[in-house]
């Protein structure tokens, strides 16, 4: 496949890979009238003065990696969002029998068929819009049989569609509605050997916040979670700040995400690990909830992806157009930054060669209508994706 751009826009980065951090973020190679060839192993090999071509666009750019989804889901809690315009707050809503448990109710109560129906249909819409790489979770099972059957739904779904698929076990979601903790806890934590016997997931995540898994609840859990090799994710400070980002740095996460709520010190802390975060800005607008302090994060080095939270209670948007522009007004991140986190940095961390324009990578790219970036967060409404690859193949 050889594709002619008008204009590339692509992060700087060599392999091995490291996520870019601070000044290394903004900085953009820029390539005007090139081709950009792909070989038969869907690697790049090469990138050169225009000669001939099998497609052409306005402007070419990496392929986008969302490292923060709860696909698969299924139903609506539509319901959840007059209630909150009415001053109800997220227990209030818990009370009248919404948020996590609704879901997990509805996908208890789906067949593995319905859900991976629901699945697909939501990955296609992302590769629709640029997005090729994608972290998928558990977490609305809550019992041994609804967590493996989510698992199984986003294994399964890694065969039939040409996304880059990474699976997460997020059993530690939401407490038990029985209450009992401590058994809920025990019985996670034996799931762990199972999973890890069936291959169903990469990452292990936990929601470790204020009412749900503060870090003192799941020590015992985490070790157990990296002696089987597992890679750690958190759900970080996003509710109020309980010490999740300095626990995650302890235990080596790879990232820890929403972290609305972080201090300096975390911030400190965070520029001087190899922990990431994970930024979902489409999260505190639905919910009118601050912002997370992206500007002090990236000054600071702290490595920064971006993320959707797609899911049905408190982030239901997938459009990447829409998180570039809530990145850029509201976390004040630049332009190129944000390309930065939606590419490389998420490639990084969802572990793909991928993310950057250059020999060696994947060939995962999108072919936008507009020559100018900053068209797509300026009019997120508008979709100017024309072509999407990965490996060098056409899959939208």
């Amino acid at each position: 496949m050889v594709v002619h751009a008008e204009r590339v826009l692509t992060p700087i980065a060599e392999i091995p890979r490291k996520p870019l951090r601070g000044r290394e973020m903004r900085k953009v190679q820029e390539y005007l009238d090139v081709d950009i060839v792909i070989d038969s192993d869907g690697k790049i090999s090469d990138i050169r003065k225009h000669k001939s071509a099998d497609l052409r666009a306005r402007l070419v750019t990496p392929a986008l990696f969302d490292t923060h989804t709860h696909i698969p889901f299924i139903g609506s809690r539509a319901f959840e969002f007059l209630m909150r315009t009415r001053g109800k707050s997220y227990i209030d809503i818990l009370a009248a029998g919404g948020g996590i448990h609704y879901t997990a109710k509805l996908v208890n109560g789906a067949s593995f068929d319905e859900l991976l129906s629901i699945a697909e249909r939501h990955v296609r819409k992302f590769l629709q819009h640029g997005v090729v790489g994608i972290e998928c979770k558990s977490g609305y099972g809550l019992s041994v049989e609804g967590e493996l059957k989510q698992l199984e739904v986003i294994n399964h779904l890694k065969s039939i569609v040409p996304a880059k698929l990474v699976s997460t076990f997020l059993g530690l979601h939401a407490k038990p509605v029985d209450g009992n903790v401590e058994s809920y806890l025990k019985t996670m934590q034996e799931l762990l050997l199972v999973i890890r016997e069936r291959n169903l997931a990469r990452f292990v995540d936990a929601f470790c916040d204020k009412g749900v898994y503060e870090p003192s609840m799941i020590e015992e859990f985490v070790n157990e979670a990296k002696s089987l090799e597992f890679e750690l994710r958190l759900h970080a400070d996003e509710i109020a700040n309980v010490g999740a980002t300095k626990f995650g740095v302890k235990h080596g996460a790879r990232s820890v995400d929403h972290v609305l709520k972080v201090t300096e010190e975390d911030v400190e802390l965070l520029s001087n690990s190899e922990t990431m975060a994970v930024l979902m800005p489409t999260t505190s607008f639905y919910l009118g909830e601050t912002y997370a302090p992206a500007r002090l994060m990236i000054d600071k080095g702290v490595a920064v992806a971006l993320g959707s939270d797609f899911n049905p209670g408190s982030s239901p948007i997938f459009q990447p157009s829409f998180v570039m522009h809530l990145a850029i007004r509201f976390l004040g991140m630049e332009p190129e930054e944000v390309l930065t986190a939606y590419t490389y940095n998420g490639a990084v961390l969802l572990g793909f060669d991928s993310g950057v324009i250059a020999p060696g990578f994947a060939g995962d790219l999108v072919l936008w209508s507009t020559n100018e970036f900053l068209d797509i967060p300026y009019m997120f409404q508008e979709n100017f994706v024309e072509h999407v690859l990965v490996d060098g193949r056409l899959v939208f």
